[in-house]
């Protein structure tokens, strides 16, 4: 088994988010998403497209089965997170707020070692469920520091993929100074998981573990 290969490019996810949100069709903008279901309701959709409104993509990167996108709408600045959905393309994820006249895309990200640590230590709690600890870690980086411990403990069947494997362990995609991306693929069969870390000046915690099938062929 091997990590999935993108079939279409960030910039192409980029451009599909775009028109969605110029479109004004909710359905469309989820269809988009990686779970298919964000932004959930009718009413919060809408207020997310009025946020959005004008939206223009100004820079696009790609960090291996990560992307972000940065852009400027009529009310705001931000960056939209992408992780690689099953069918090869890129799914946004998540929206990140930035001042205007900041940038995210082409940034320097904290000092490897130091994401690295979160990564491992984040693995280590998916895999003993030890979903409060995520929870914890998440406190002064995430809006919603609980988000990835309901993550974590709605995903049994993932976590015991990795308790299967003990020796699997994230691997460093890319990162700039708001986002870090790595990857996971417990044996014998996966899934594999692009981890996305959130950061917030010196300090990361996990956002969420995204779990795709992997490829068939040659191993790691």
């Amino acid at each position: 088994m091997s990590p999935p290969e993108p079939e279409r490019g960030i910039e192409d996810a980029a451009g599909l988010f775009q028109s969605a949100v110029r479109s004004g069709d909710c359905e469309r903008l989820r269809s988009l998403s990686f779970s298919g279901k964000t932004p959930g309701d009718d009413a919060r959709c809408q207020r997310l497209l009025e946020r959005l409104e004008g939206f223009e993509a100004s820079a696009t990167a790609r960090y291996g089965t990560g992307g972000a996108v940065d852009f400027a709408s009529r009310r705001r600045a931000g960056t939209v997170v992408f992780v690689l959905g099953k069918d090869g393309s890129f799914k946004w994820t998540a929206l990140l707020g930035r001042a205007r006249g900041e940038e995210v895309v082409g940034t320097d990200a904290p000092r490897s070692a130091r994401l690295d640590a979160v990564a491992s230590s984040a693995v280590k709690a998916l895999r003993g469920g030890d979903c409060d600890r995520l929870a914890k870690a998440a406190e002064g980086v995430l809006p919603d520091p609980r988000a990835p411990a309901t993550a974590c403990e709605s995903r049994d069947r993932q976590r015991a993929k990795l308790r299967q494997d003990r020796d699997a362990a994230p691997e460093r995609l890319g990162a700039n100074s708001k986002v870090a991306f790595y990857s996971l693929l417990p044996k014998p069969d996966g899934p594999y998981f692009t981890l996305v870390l959130r950061v917030e000046g010196k300090r990361a915690a996990l956002q969420r573990a995204f779990a795709v099938p992997p490829r068939r062929g040659s191993s790691r």
